[in-house]
């Protein structure tokens, strides 16, 4: 069962033997030529446990259960906060950015 205290909700996931966020995950992953390591998942309730296992590289979103806060992975801003545009910002665009000493060398400087 997933539960959202804070909005009174809670739901039942009802599904086929296999058939989960992480096993989806990893299949298409795996069609897609994608290392683990450059798959991101976010997630906010324990029905997100699997499939953040399976991506190298989990994010937790501010918002989250308490439950799935307090298991160590790396936490973002929350949904309200733009939580998801922050991780991609942070796991995906600042690790494929060159570092400087990776950049080409501009054009010589003529000042001096």
């Amino acid at each position: 069962m997933t539960e959202y205290a804070d909005r009174d909700f809670s739901l039942v996931d009802v599904l086929a033997p296999g058939c989960t966020k992480g096993a989806a995950l990893a299949e298409w992953a795996r069609r897609q030529a994608y290392a683990r390591d450059e798959v991101m998942a976010l997630g906010d309730n324990l029905n997100d446990v699997e499939m953040l296992g399976t991506a190298g590289v989990p994010v937790v979103v501010g918002n989250a259960v308490p439950a799935l806060l307090e298991r160590g992975w790396p936490v973002t801003a929350t949904n309200d906060e733009a939580g998801v545009a922050h991780a991609i910002e942070r796991y995906v665009l600042e690790r494929q950015a060159p570092s400087r000493a990776d950049a080409p060398a501009g054009p010589p400087d003529r000042t001096a």
